[in-house]
């Protein structure tokens, strides 16, 4: 028996979400034709709607076009698609299970209650970008169900595939690059032209993104081609201080991959030719090839390039310059961000010749004023490059930004400081059991640890469900203080108190310049224009 849950009615659409008892599946309409998914306890759940045509062939390095109608059948959105092609070296159940170039895939979570407003669809939507270096990730990880989210708030998540690596981002004479970048876009289009159909309002989208993800909305409220596809965005670790590659870097680094899997020319049908596999072998071995005179480069090999036709400059700079889009925004960091990439960079401890010579080539002249500020010790001086790449590249940029994205609309700043009681990050990553880790906050406000096998405590629980319930407020509201209950009023960002929220369990609490000392020292050394000083 079929049951009409009335959970969207656009106008001059499907108009409704139909429910099969028999098999616990729904169905909805997109552009594309029918899509089949599943009815959870508390929400319904559309995986691997496919937003673009296959990247692959001809297609591939190009960028992404409408995919194709599969009417009259109804596809299969049931079981999650695959990840893009990568090297993933993620913590545990973060990596997908399987890896295509046919990877242009979303996920739509649905709430089952709240009929939309006078017979329109208007409910707000989430777009998520997840991290990973642009290298790594991908949307179906358990870590990004956001049935808890759906549930709670009544609003939509939408998380997003794009395309990875030296597939996301080759650019050469012939190949204009940043194809990844367009892949979120074109998602986000997607979304305007079909959330409707899940009850979703396609002017009330928010769009969230983490470390990857986050770089990703820089670009994005920069870019005049995305305005207009989101009114509010949450930045959770942006690291800011890493740029975008430029034309030179993005052509020398795909020359690199060309060589590496013998198109030393880097010709379209030699490029073409090579299979996915041998891709990311490439990729690979043309990253050992990082200019050990730039040591940042490594931390983000591949990224979105300034092609000065869609990203027209560095984000920091057009931030600073006020070329931005002016929304409500939660800009944010952990306590230990840079800790993972430095463990990760050297598995053996650093000695003080090895950190001085690091920030001779970071700092040039100011180097031995960084170290006044961040003293090496006799032993391991992995732990203060962990404290010094957390507040240069995370921290203090991302307030310094803020100063500049806080003019009319509001500004929700914070950082995520409690330690998880558990282990989270497997037999790659001892480093981080005890410390708060980049990306530590991510179970919290998805609320989905348990899905990845794991158990939070009491407090923790109550820290999830609060995070849960900001961030969704936000998405429903523009301000995380509105709608579902908070333990905490978290206070629009202001440069006279530089106020922020401090997630700890179980109570966060606002905290007063956050940092203060040492991102006024930083600011002043490397040279940030602070519109405030």
């Amino acid at each position: 028996m079929l049951v009409a849950l009335m959970l969207a009615m656009p106008m001059n659409a499907f108009q409704y979400i139909e429910y099969n008892e028999l098999d616990d599946t729904v169905q909805a309409q997109t552009t594309g034709g029918l899509v089949q998914g599943l009815r959870m306890d508390d929400y319904a759940v559309f995986y691997g709607i496919p937003f673009a045509a296959p990247p692959v062939g001809d297609a591939r390095w190009q960028p992404p076009t409408d995919p194709k109608s599969w009417q009259p059948n109804v596809l299969d959105a049931r079981y999650p698609q695959y990840g893009c092609p990568q090297n993933c070296m993620l913590p545990p159940g973060t990596c997908p299970t399987n890896t295509s170039e046919d990877c242009l895939y979303l996920n739509v979570f649905v709430p089952l209650t709240a009929l939309p407003v006078d017979g329109e669809s208007n409910r707000p939507v989430m777009a998520f970008l997840p991290g990973g270096r642009f290298e790594q990730g991908a949307a179906s990880s358990v870590l990004y169900n956001a049935g808890t989210m759906v549930n709670s708030s009544n609003a939509i998540v939408v998380t997003i595939n794009y395309r990875l690596g030296v597939l996301g981002f080759l650019m050469t004479d012939d190949f204009t690059g940043n194809y990844g970048f367009l892949d979120q876009r074109q998602a986000l289009q997607w979304i305007q032209n079909n959330i409707a159909y899940f009850g979703g309002n396609s002017s009330r989208v928010t769009l969230c993104g983490q470390s990857a993800g986050a770089t990703s909305i820089a670009a994005h409220i920069t870019s005049p081609l995305s305005f207009g596809l989101f009114q509010q965005a949450i930045s959770e670790s942006n690291p800011f201080t890493l740029d975008l590659k430029t034309r030179t870097v993005a052509k020398q680094n795909s020359m690199h991959f060309a060589k590496a899997v013998g198109c030393p020319t880097a010709t379209p049908a030699c490029l073409l030719a090579v299979d996915a596999d041998a891709v990311i072998q490439g990729q690979i071995k043309a990253q050992q090839e990082v200019d050990p005179l730039i040591p940042l480069a490594a931390f983000l090999p591949w990224t979105p390039t300034v092609d000065e036709v869609d990203i027209l400059d560095q984000p920091i700079t057009l931030i600073e310059q006020g070329k931005f889009l002016d929304i409500p925004m939660i800009v944010g960091t952990v306590k230990e961000e840079a800790l993972l990439f430095i463990y990760q960079a050297s598995a053996k401890n650093i000695t003080e010749e090895e950190y001085a010579g690091v920030l001779a080539l970071l700092f040039y002249e100011k180097a031995v004023d960084i170290a006044a500020g961040y003293p090496p010790v006799h032993s391991d001086n992995r732990p203060v490059m962990s404290v010094l790449g957390t507040n240069f590249i995370f921290v203090c940029p991302n307030r310094n930004m803020t100063r500049y994205l806080n003019r009319v609309e509001p500004v929700f700043t914070y950082q995520f400081q409690h330690v998880l009681s558990f282990d989270a990050w497997g037999p790659d990553y001892p480093y981080c059991v005890g410390h708060v880790c980049h990306g530590s906050e991510l179970p919290f406000i998805f609320n989905s640890a348990s899905l990845g096998g794991y158990t939070f405590d009491a407090d923790e629980q109550v820290l999830a469900y609060a995070m849960n319930n900001y961030w969704m407020n936000f998405v429903a509201n523009g301000n995380p203080n509105i709608g579902l209950s908070v333990p905490t009023v978290w206070p629009n960002y202001d440069t006279n108190t530089d106020q922020s929220m401090i997630f700890q369990a179980p109570t966060p609490f606002v905290q007063a310049n956050v940092l203060e000392p040492q991102c006024n020292s930083l600011d002043q050394l490397v040279g940030y224009n602070d519109p405030y000083r």
